[in-house]
């Protein structure tokens, strides 16, 4: 697309924001207003577990700083699995979580569809625009805050920008290491467009990576230890996506081993039935149980999600990644990965291959790591690549080990007020001693309300646990930190028929469960 046809659509999207939130905010009493210095309002993506673990990380880190947020706004509370909501709620029991309850869906926990995404967008845009703008305007009036944390939350976000707002926007997540890689993704109109709705001309975007990147903070996940396999049949793999859909494989061509899938915990019962002729595939519901599983299975077969294929290469398992249709991100993550860790493979089918723009051998670049094979020449094949998997593994969890030191080294500065602006703010204050500013100050100071629960809660699995599940748990106890970040034959023959088994799944998930879809990373 031209470059000056790129920025004209962005130019309009920016004036649409602003001929819809400006007027809305307005109307609910936003004014402008004077920072309250060191005050930080914190909001995160709730599409996927990837965002809410990094919010979690980061928050610790900072709150030990002695950064104040008073107010975490999650983006749509009915995403977040109640063993994570419970978890940060204990861990932040002086902040209030608000529910902006504004999101766009990028999936239904079955499919992924690029036209889904587009209605599901103008759909939450003309019915939630009111609530949201009522909910943001009654934060910065109570809270007047210096900083908003963002982690990939495009409203609030945007909001700061179309009402030039004087909050401070620093995002963190791991789409910056898109935009400092220079691959070329970037320079899409999608990926631009996220860009001015997640970051802005205001903002400043701190990018989460995989490997070293200068200003950047290593991308957050939690280590298992290394556990040996403890099953005398060859073990199990973990499976995990936001769209189980893409794993159909699973059901036959990985007949011979047994699967552990983790889903998304509203989809559970969907999923559970769907597999039920499957006795080799177990499903579960994402949970902090993820990580121990994944330390003793034979290694992971998952879509291009940072988080959880970050995890497994940083212990050293084989990762085999199937790549949802249109998904630019996670198509960026699969080449990504391919091209720097030899622990990575992927089908061979003609999508691939034309997606990494291989010939019909499937020989990838010179320089990349990884290759394109079948799910029964991957599990064949994991001893020949041991020694490769772990020194990369070792390496990567080197870069991994300094997060909390980069977390406070990147984020810290950014969050602290400058001299000439610390000077403004008090002499602010000063001057609000004598009318009625101490009252605002009360009413601002004081409304943070514990929303933690009591301390010891748990969350247990959802379904029943396969004795083999517990199994292969024995032995010894496992850290209890840790969570997911919570796709091929040999011949052209065997490669199409796998393409045309994944789209015959998804017209039969469309058939079976109907209405309106939505969309998810």
């Amino acid at each position: 697309m031209p470059e000056l046809l790129v920025r004209l659509l962005l130019g309009l999207l920016f004036v649409a924001l602003r001929a819809q939130f400006y007027p809305l905010l307005k109307l609910m009493g936003y004014r402008r207003f004077e920072p309250q210095q060191g005050s930080v309002l914190v909001a995160c993506c709730t599409n996927g577990l990837g965002h809410l673990h990094q919010m979690e990380r980061v928050l610790a880190v900072l709150e030990e700083a002695g950064v104040d947020f008073p107010v975490i706004a999650l983006a749509k509370e009915k995403k977040v699995p109640s063993y994570k909501l419970v978890a940060l709620k204990h861990r932040f029991p002086h902040a209030r979580f608000v529910d902006l309850d504004f999101e766009v869906d990028y999936d239904n926990g079955k499919s992924f569809k690029n036209s889904a995404i587009v209605w599901n967008a103008a759909k939450t845009a003309c019915t939630r625009s009111v609530q949201l703008s009522r909910k943001v305007a009654a934060l910065f009036k109570q809270y007047r805050p210096a900083y908003c944390l963002s982690f990939w939350e495009p409203a609030v976000a945007s909001i700061i920008n179309v009402m030039n707002a004087p909050t401070r926007l620093i995002a963190v997540a791991s789409q910056g290491q898109i935009y400092r890689d220079s691959s070329g993704d970037e320079r899409g109109l999608l990926m631009r467009g996220l860009h001015q709705l997640c970051v802005g001309p205001r903002g400043t975007l701190v990018p989460l990576s995989v490997l070293p990147m200068e200003g950047a903070i290593p991308q957050i996940v939690s280590l298992p230890p290394a556990a040996p396999l403890l099953l005398d049949d060859g073990g199990f793999y973990v499976a995990y996506t936001t769209v189980p859909q893409v794993l159909s494989p699973l059901k036959s061509k990985l007949a011979g081993r047994r699967v552990l899938l983790f889903v998304k915990e509203k989809r559970l019962a969907y999923y559970t039935a769907k597999y039920k002729r499957y006795p080799h595939v177990t499903v579960q519901p994402a949970s902090p149980r993820f990580a121990h599983y994944l330390a003793r299975s034979r290694g992971l077969i998952a879509t291009p999600s940072r988080g959880v294929v970050t995890q497994a290469l940083a212990v050293g398992k084989p990762v085999y990644l199937f790549c949802p249709r249109g998904h630019l991100e996670q198509e960026y993550n699969l080449r990504f990965y391919l091209k720097h860790f030899a622990a990575v493979t992927s089908p061979r089918t003609r999508r691939y291959r034309r997606l990494l723009r291989v010939g019909r051998a499937g020989t990838l670049p010179s320089g990349w790591q990884g290759r394109l094979e079948s799910l029964a020449e991957w599990d064949a094949g994991h001893a020949a690549r041991e020694g490769a998997r772990a020194s990369q593994g070792r390496t990567l969890s080197e870069w991994l080990s300094q997060t909390d030191e980069l977390i406070a080294k990147r984020l810290l500065p950014l969050l602290t007020p400058a001299p000439a602006d610390a000077a403004a703010g008090e002499a602010a204050a000063a001057a609000g001693r004598g009318g009625g500013a101490a009252a605002e100050r009360a009413a601002s100071g004081g409304a943070a309300s514990p929303a933690g629960p009591s301390p010891g809660a748990a969350s247990p699995l959802a379904s029943p646990v396969a004795p083999w599940v517990e199994e292969a748990l024995r032995g010894g106890a496992v850290a209890a930190e840790g969570g997911t970040g919570a796709e091929e034959e040999a011949d052209e023959d065997e490669g199409e028929d796998e393409d045309e088994d994944e789209e015959a799944d998804e017209g039969d998930e469309d058939k079976g469960e109907g209405g309106a879809r939505g969309h998810g990373a």
